[in-house]
């Protein structure tokens, strides 16, 4: 889901010493040891580059060797610190502070805060994304804000009442103030938008369901006050359906996820999402649909889920795709689905005993068309619920910690250290979450490949190592580039086709590995490392891997010496 509009964040720790440790006494580099509060100045000003004075800048998520996410003011957050909004002065500054560590635990570094500005005259298209660490003054410029006054049209049914009408807009400000609008009359006004082009589509919700829809529109804003228009809504209508007969009934644990399909563009567009459970015997009934919207829809039951569209999975086959209905929608639809197949992990430590109570995870996706992407099947969320809620981010966030259904992508150890989930046939990536061990590092990330090929049970071993036995802050650079996730390596060295090769073939051989540490392996994967960032023109980082490297040699080679000694 699109939650990088949903949040605000904030700040919480004093500045603490920094204690220099080095993860490998022979390394080229040091990390620092606790966290620290970093900070980077922005400046805010208008289209004339005067400053805008009580803007509030709010940093709503980080950016780190290992991706993009929200920063959570929770308490929760892997950085151990909330953030906190600031308001510029009078000459449009304000300093926003964030971790040194986007995750302690791991000492990942932050590489880029991201933060949401508003005020109640400006406003801005999207989010600004700052790379850090730096020592320059950030500038923000935003501009005039956009108003439009819009009356409803509902005929015949016209003893509606204004409180019934409620507004979804494409601009990014929409999400923070749970799609506010004021009633003044007969019309509805929406403000502080952006100038440009923005979707608006109107619902009339009555005890909190949908009864009309207006068309989802596009209007050419211009700021200040907009000329005032009038917008019909029409009846909605229902989707009903049924899962294919491939899935045995009763159905356990079926649920259908529905989405409008948005125009193809680069700017953010407006949707309207829905779920239902599905009935014991397959069926399915998506009441409140806007009639004229195209519907994709996914599904996902026990032990199946939506086969995806041929030509979708040829675009990409990692993930999972919704079948798209057009309307009319008056006939029902039938998903076709496709069997989840059992995958049985063994956990294991490096002695090789059991390892139990540790809970194994996979996050299939699914690319919605258009839009974006989620975890297959979750949160289980409805565009009705998003108006007037206090915290959006909050909603979302107790809908995906306080799933509905059980999920069939996590499992926790038995006694013998086996879990089992249920995957589609593909490669896929497994998570652990234990307080004791964790998977070790293979190339700058912690998971671990797993090959579902068919209906038959497919079994892996995997190896723990004790927590602290490495860092993923001293793979930064190298996960930043392998994974595209970094904004100023912004060389892919290591995605060259025959890197990446040989990358995909050491993960193999590490995973098949009884010790993933094996020096052998490590010393020749790090020197691909090391020559992929030579190539790179990254003298520094290549001779920081180079050393790595024989460091591996040289655990080898004592390694020989005390086997030979000893036979």
């Amino acid at each position: 889901m699109k939650l990088s509009l949903l949040t605000a964040v904030v700040l919480l720790f004093a500045v603490t010493d920094r204690c220099s440790l080095s993860a490998d006494e022979n390394d080229l580099f040091t990390i620092v040891g606790e966290q620290t509060t970093q900070t980077i100045a922005v400046q805010v000003t208008d289209p004339n580059d005067d400053p805008i004075e009580g803007a509030v800048v709010t940093p709503w998520a980080l950016r780190y060797s290992q991706g993009h996410g929200h920063w959570l003011s929770n308490g929760k957050d892997a950085s151990e610190m909330k953030p906190e909004a600031a308001r510029t002065d009078k000459h449009g500054i304000a300093y926003i502070s964030y971790p040194f560590y986007r995750d302690v635990a791991e000492k990942s570094r932050t590489l880029q805060v991201s933060v949401h500005v508003r005020h109640e005259s400006f406003c801005l298209a999207d989010a600004i994304h700052m790379d850090v660490p730096s020592d320059d003054v950030f500038e923000i410029e935003m501009q005039p804000a956009a108003s439009i006054l819009i009356r409803p049209l509902i005929e015949p049914d016209n003893d509606f009442t204004m409180d019934q009408i409620q507004v979804l807009r494409s601009d990014i400000g929409s999400w923070e103030n749970s799609f506010r609008r004021e009633i003044q009359g007969d019309h509805v006004r929406v403000d502080n938008l952006f100038p440009g082009d923005c979707d608006f589509l109107f619902v009339r919700l009555v005890d909190g369901e949908p009864t009309h829809f207006s068309e989802i529109f596009e209007v050419e804003l211009t700021p200040g006050a907009n000329t005032p228009m009038d917008v019909p809504l029409h009846s909605a209508t229902a989707v009903s359906g049924k899962l294919a007969d491939n899935v045995p009934r009763p159905v356990v644990d079926g649920r259908v996820l529905a989405m409008t399909v948005p125009p193809k563009s680069a700017r953010d567009r407006v949707t309207w999402s829905s779920w239902v459970p599905v009935n014991a015997d397959g069926t399915f009934l998506i009441e409140g649909w806007p009639r004229d919207q195209s519907i994709q829809i996914i599904g996902l039951t026990e032990n199946h889920r939506v086969r995806s569209p041929e030509a979708a999975q040829k675009l990409n086959s990692r993930h999972g795709h919704p079948h798209i209905f057009d309307p009319p929608l008056d006939t029902p639809i039938t998903l076709e689905m496709e069997s989840l197949h059992v995958c049985r992990v063994q956990v294991k430590s490096l002695d090789d005993k059991p390892l139990r109570d540790v809970k194994v995870t996979a996050y299939p996706n699914v690319s919605w068309t258009n839009w974006g992407s989620q975890v297959y099947g979750t949160p289980l969320t409805r565009s009705a619920d998003f108006f007037d809620t206090p915290d959006l981010l909050a909603y979302f966030q107790n809908q995906q910690n306080q799933p509905r259904y059980p999920s069939t992508f996590i499992d926790q150890t038995d006694e013998d250290g086996i879990a089992r989930i249920k995957l589609p046939v593909g490669t896929w990536e497994l998570y652990v979450d234990d307080d004791r061990y964790e998977i070790p590092i293979v190339l700058g990330r912690r998971n671990f490949k797993m090959e579902v090929p068919n209906d038959s049970e497919n079994s892996i071993v995997m190896r723990l190592v004790p927590k602290g036995t490495d860092l993923p802050g001293d793979y930064d650079k190298l996960a930043g580039i392998v994974f595209g996730c970094s904004t100023r390596d912004g060389e892919r060295i290591c995605a060259l086709p025959e890197v990446r090769e040989k990358m995909d073939e050491f993960v193999r051989r590490i995973q098949e590995a009884k010790d993933p540490q094996d020096p052998k392996i490590l010393s020749e994967a790090f020197m691909v490392v090391s020559d992929a960032f030579l190539k790179g023109g990254d003298q520094e980082e290549a001779a920081k891997w180079r050393r790595k490297s024989l460091k591996m040699k040289v655990k080898l080679t004592q390694a020989i010496s005390k086997e030979e000694s000893s036979n």
